[in-house]
């Protein structure tokens, strides 16, 4: 075979493996852009009836970089659940920071791990435990398990659950108290729904109110504008008036005495 033969042949190889790579890549692309479309771009969020959710608040992540809370607190924000953990060693650098900046306005507080699909739910848990002090929160200790971030699992969906199973396990035997999930609509239904029944759900639901259910808080958008944080941040609500909120922050504080 001549050089030029060789050449095209080689050219062919390489031509038939970028075919290949993206036909198997194709399904991850397509459901990676379908669920950032639906969560960014579908609606910039729903307006919140206040005299049926009164209380307002955030979450927030390195990526929101650095805050003002002393103005965040001025905007009328009550809450603010916090990324500590993701995955079996990850922690968020700006955890340390911004739980201070939070506590130190008067905002309450709550802290969550992002949860890893493929990954051992018994070492995420361990993350969380080292790095988070719950008896310093004002809330029950949050996982947030969604696609979202997951696309390079291959993990199944039984295998997902069983290692959710044994995060929340984890952190009950650790902390003897129920964690609440963080889920949207497509991960509720393909993760939770049916074996996790009996656990609060903090709902992310975008375009519309969420439907009746054991839900404590609701995401209800991911384009706010806060003062004194520089880039958009989700927006959430507690499912309750002002009263059922100090009593739930109550009970939680009574349970870790």
């Amino acid at each position: 075979m001549n050089k030029k033969a060789k050449k095209r042949l080689i050219k062919w190889m390489i031509s038939i493996v970028l075919i290949i790579i993206l036909s198997l890549s194709a399904p991850f692309i397509y459901n990676y852009a379908l669920d950032y479309y639906r969560n960014f771009y579908a609606c910039d969020g729903i307006k919140v009836d206040v005299n049926k959710y009164p209380i307002y608040g955030i979450d927030v992540s390195s990526h929101q970089d650095n805050i003002n809370w002393q103005e965040v607190s001025n905007s009328n924000v009550k809450f603010c659940f916090i990324k500590a953990t993701e995955g079996a060693d990850f922690v968020d650098k700006k955890y340390k920071t911004n739980y201070l900046g939070a506590k130190n306005n008067k905002i309450f507080v709550g802290a969550y791990h992002f949860f890893r699909f493929g990954s051992s739910g018994k070492e995420q848990a361990q993350n969380y435990i080292k790095n988070v002090a719950i008896e310093k929160l004002d809330f029950p200790p949050v996982v947030d398990v969604e696609r979202h971030g997951n696309y390079l699992s291959f993990s199944k969906e039984s295998q997902i659950r069983e290692e959710i199973k044994n995060y929340l396990n984890e952190i009950e035997k650790q902390y003897n108290i129920k964690p609440i999930i963080y889920t949207n609509v497509d991960g509720y239904k393909r993760y939770i729904e049916g074996d996790f029944d009996n656990y609060e759900i903090w709902i992310c639901r975008i375009c519309s109110y969420p439907e009746a259910g054991n839900w404590s808080f609701w995401q209800y958008s991911h384009k706010g504008k806060i003062k004194g944080i520089d880039s958009d941040v989700d927006l959430d609500t507690f499912n309750g008036d002002s009263a059922d909120f100090i009593d739930y922050i109550k009970e939680y504080k009574e349970s870790q005495v």
